[in-house]
């Protein structure tokens, strides 16, 4: 079990530093790190990435690059193997080839497969590669598999197998470059097709021809042409038939006793059909069409040598099938076939045994698309194309989609056209359709699992979202401790679903934080669930917290009692420049909070002290601090309405002194914003106009506080803050 993983970077991408142990017990395998955009999460799974073999990209550091990277991770202090870690992206293809295989069977099953299919593989490829030499085709095994295919479950094995019966020595081999009549682009198939009327009247002169001859007939339906001529001379060319004085009689009583004889009749039948005028012609009109595509200018010579082939090529399929039987009936090819086949045929009981016990084990395969179809709310449902190709080939799985038009109306469709028409959340929640199965066969390994998790629910809608929630927990706690999970996001609101439903608790709740000098660390977890009860309520001692805490309460008083209300008044106006908010007091404020601590009370002692100075006296304090904390809610509330009032304060007393009365100023709603269209009339020309826009762009999500969705608060870079709480006091005097 591993019980800590342990990090030791330098200059991994963004990362200048970083050093940090996660600790792991059982039931607790997973750790939920926040991180806040620009801080270290796309540089920490980049650099585990690396790691784990899934990207060849050496961590570095991009803008220095003569400083020395180190990106050390170990596991119970050991080096971690590559194999051992996996990182999943929403954004990334996962290569799942090797899985789809891994969990389909048990180890002990695959390691009987593997047996026979080594032996198998080695004799078919002793035959293909001997095929190659002699049709110069560029896939033997692919043209063999397409050209013989009957069904689905075929495979080249199975084919090879069917084919036993009609390989047989004496077929006729047709001696041409394979791609020059069966191309890959089909040319020679569609001429054969656009002019079959003249074919078809070559065909009809060289029937009437062969009627006339000796040799060759045609006779109600059976035709003995040159393809069966060349037949039986195979049969006799080794001289065992003539040489035991059997003849051949043909119907006009003609006798043939030699190979010598047959030969000259066949030559003189052959002239005697080509010399013919009408067949010429016919001929002609058929090699005229070929100059007029030079695709098919191997074709043309094929039918130059050989214009006795173009009633066979006519039929082009079946002319494609006794090429190949030719071929694998050659005499330097048929005692390959024939070796293969005797492997097949000794290991074909404990193959075909080997794929029902397979089949049995596919459960899971089914499983697993099951619950995808069934969680993840995508316009596709998937299905297995291939399932028994997956072992026999070893390759992946193809996958069958079909696009949801409505519930009743499904269409199958192609991933290529899936890519174009489904949004990006949606092709991410197909991305974590891999993820489940590189997972299910992760779990069939021997070795462990670092997981590492980067935003994978990021785009995704909500339902999709929970999906992966609901998955994440499954792992967490169906896995049988072989996965030690590390969940990155950006997402606020994934951060918190998460660690609710998972249940997480300090120590599995981290919080990163990038400072100024680059350094990342990685800070215990805050705000999990209700932000304002179990951040704020009985923290009030700090002055940063009890200053935010007026944003939150002037919220709920606005939800309970109304905008009207005097204490939702009171406390508008120690956010904005009023008339009364540089004499409101601390004890004013308690007093308006005590009804919204759950009867807890305040532990800050009242006082008579002005609640704006604390507020100014905190910010300065917040801009003093070395490192101030990025993710700390309170450090942003405090440090905005410290900005606001700045701004306010100058643009009031700007448009006073340009002529402006108080009555002028007075508005209601959004007053830094009214203010500001105020003052662009009033001081068109002031010089730090810019600096009250960026005021306006910045501060109202800080302060307004939504008191159910705290991302832009937490996500908002303090440093930017700072450096605008700095220009607010040196330009805004």
């Amino acid at each position: 079990m591993v019980q800590t993983i342990k990090i030791d970077w330098k200059n991994c991408y963004g990362i200048k530093e970083l050093n940090h142990e996660f600790q792991f017990t059982s039931g607790k395998q997973i750790h939920l790190i926040y991180a806040p955009n620009g801080s270290m999460k796309t540089s920490f799974a980049k650099t585990m990435r690396y790691l784990s073999g899934q990207s060849k990209e050496k961590p570095c550091d991009k803008l220095h690059d003569k400083d020395e990277s180190n990106f050390i991770l170990k596991a119970n202090d050991l080096e971690l193997p590559k194999e051992n870690i996996f990182v999943v992206n929403g954004d990334d293809d996962i290569d799942c080839s090797k899985s789809f295989v891994n969990f389909l069977a048990s180890s002990e099953l695959k390691n009987r497969y593997d047996s026979i299919y080594q032996q198998l593989s080695e004799k078919k490829d002793l035959l293909m590669s001997k095929l190659k030499n002699v049709s110069l085709s560029s896939d033997c095994e692919k043209e063999i598999f397409g050209t013989f295919k009957q069904n689905e479950i075929d495979t080249i094995f199975s084919i090879l197998e069917r084919l036993t019966n009609e390989v047989k020595s004496g077929l006729p081999k047709f001696e041409f470059r394979y791609n020059d009549v069966f191309d890959t682009k089909e040319n020679v198939k569609k001429f054969t097709e656009a002019n079959k009327d003249n074919l078809n009247v070559y065909i009809e002169n060289y029937n009437r021809l062969l009627g006339a001859s000796k040799l060759f007939r045609t006779v109600e339906g059976h035709t003995f042409g040159t393809y069966h001529v060349a037949q039986l001379q195979q049969y006799v060319s080794d001289g065992s038939f003539f040489g035991v004085n059997h003849k051949i009689v043909l119907q006009d009583n003609t006798e043939l006793s030699s190979e010598k004889e047959l030969q000259e009749l066949v030559d003189n039948e052959q002239q005697r059909l080509l010399k013919d005028k009408n067949l010429k012609k016919a001929f002609d009109k058929i090699t005229k069409a070929i100059d007029k595509n030079i695709e098919l200018r191997g074709f043309k010579s094929i039918l130059n040598n050989h214009p006795e082939w173009i009633p066979e090529i006519i039929n082009y399929e079946v002319f494609r099938k006794k090429v190949w039987l030719g071929y694998l009936a050659d005499n330097e090819i048929k005692p390959l076939f024939d070796a293969y086949i005797q492997v097949y045929n000794k290991n074909k009981e404990a193959l075909q045994q080997v794929l029902k016990e397979a089949n049995s084990q596919q459960e899971r395969w089914e499983q697993i698309i099951a619950l995808y179809n069934t969680r993840f709310h995508v316009p596709i449902k998937v299905s297995i194309a291939n399932q028994k190709d997956i072992i026999l080939k070893q390759e992946a799985a193809k996958l069958q989609f079909s696009y949801i038009e409505t519930p009743s109306t499904e269409t199958k469709v192609e991933k290529e056209v899936l890519e174009k028409i489904l949004s990006r959340g949606e092709k991410r929640a197909f991305i974590i359709l891999q993820f489940l199965f590189e997972m299910e066969a992760r779990k069939t390994m021997d070795h462990d699992t670092i997981l590492v998790m980067d935003d994978i629910a990021d785009s995704f809608d909500y339902q999709n979202k929970y999906a992966i929630v609901e998955y994440i927990k499954d792992i967490v706690v169906n896995s049988s401790n072989k996965f030690y999970i590390l969940v990155l996001t950006h997402n606020y609101d994934f951060y918190r679903t998460l660690s609710s439903r998972l249940s997480l608790f300090q120590p599995n709740l981290w919080m990163a934080e990038r400072l100024a000098n680059g350094k990342v660390i990685i800070n215990q977890g805050q705000y999990k669930g209700n932000v304002y009860t179990n951040a704020f309520i009985d923290h009030d001692n700090d002055d940063k917290i009890f200053i935010s805490m007026i944003p939150f309460v002037r919220n709920l008083i606005e939800y309970t009692k109304g905008e009207s209300d005097t204490d939702y008044t009171t406390l508008t106006e120690c956010l904005h420049r009023k008339a009364n908010t540089r004499t409101i007091t601390i004890e004013q404020v308690i007093n308006i909070m005590i009804d919204f601590t759950q009867g807890r009370g305040m532990k800050r002692p009242k006082s008579a002290g002005k609640i704006y100075d604390l507020i100014m006296q905190t910010a300065d304090n917040i801009i003093a601090e070395d490192n101030p904390n990025q993710v700390l809610i309170e450090n942003k509330v405090c440090l905005s309405i410290a900005i606001r009032h700045l701004a306010e304060n100058y643009m009031h007393d700007k448009m006073i002194a340009a002529g402006k009365s108080e009555e002028d100023l007075a508005v209601t709603g959004n007053q830094t914003g009214r203010w500001t269209g105020q003052f662009k009339k009033v001081c068109p020309r002031d010089a730090h106009y810019t600096t009250i826009e960026r005021v306006n762009m910045i501060t109202p999500e800080l302060i307004h506080v939504n008191s159910f969705m705290f991302e832009p608060l937490i996500d908002m870079s303090i440093y930017h803050l700072i450096q605008l709480y700095k220009d607010c006091k040196d330009k805004l005097k």
